[in-house]
């Protein structure tokens, strides 16, 4: 008998084992804490662009962009972040090692660079609304006013777009977690199916 026919004559039992892998997983996601997004965007413009041919400054600001997103990930960033002057809760940060609170902070804050511009995305995420907001946009005046420190000071940096705040936690992410284990599900299905029957 080949796969596909023993898969469709068994459908209905892979179809079940993939609704309660994905009821599971919809499960586990309902324990982890419900987090906000905020996002503020950044333009890098390197000072050397002048006179440069626009597909070049775009490049130059993409490799700069590049190095600020891995710069923001490290501690020296971070204490910089702290002492910008914004209302920021540390507590979850004040008793941490330096290990758990570099984990932390990488969970925090997503940068992400915007290919074909010169745009240095920040995302992050926390369980207050406000505190999302506030976090953003000390990360985004910190890399404006001190961020080309960590570029040798041939580039300015300007903020664009003040922090979005998402209407609903993106964290845990359901539709996505849900979606994985319906394949993860079906995919067991198929494998006891093939295991138990194929000959």
């Amino acid at each position: 008998m080949s796969y596909s026919i023993l898969f469709s004559h068994h459908r209905r039992f892979i179809l079940a084992i993939a609704i309660i892998v994905a009821a599971a997983a919809l499960l586990v996601s309902a324990f982890f804490p419900f987090k906000y997004s905020a996002t503020t965007r950044l333009l890098i413009i390197p000072k050397s662009s002048l006179g440069v041919d626009p597909y070049t400054a775009v490049k130059s600001a993409e490799r700069i962009s590049e190095n600020l997103a891995q710069i923001v990930y490290t501690t020296s960033f971070f204490d910089r972040v702290t002492r910008a002057g914004f209302s920021l809760d540390l507590s979850s940060f004040n008793n941490a090692s330096e290990i758990q609170k570099r984990k932390l902070w990488e969970k925090t804050v997503a940068p992400e660079v915007l290919s074909g511009t010169a745009l240095l995305g920040i995302t992050v995420f926390h369980q207050d609304k406000e505190q999302a907001k506030n976090w953003a946009s000390a990360i985004a005046y910190t890399l404006q006013t001190q961020g080309f420190e960590y570029t040798g000071g041939n580039v300015d940096i300007k903020i664009v777009d003040t922090p979005i705040l998402s209407r609903w936690p993106v964290k845990p992410n359901f539709v996505m977690n849900g979606f994985l284990g319906l394949l993860v599900g079906g995919l067991l299905g198929m494998i006891w199916v093939a295991g138990k029957y194929a000959k």
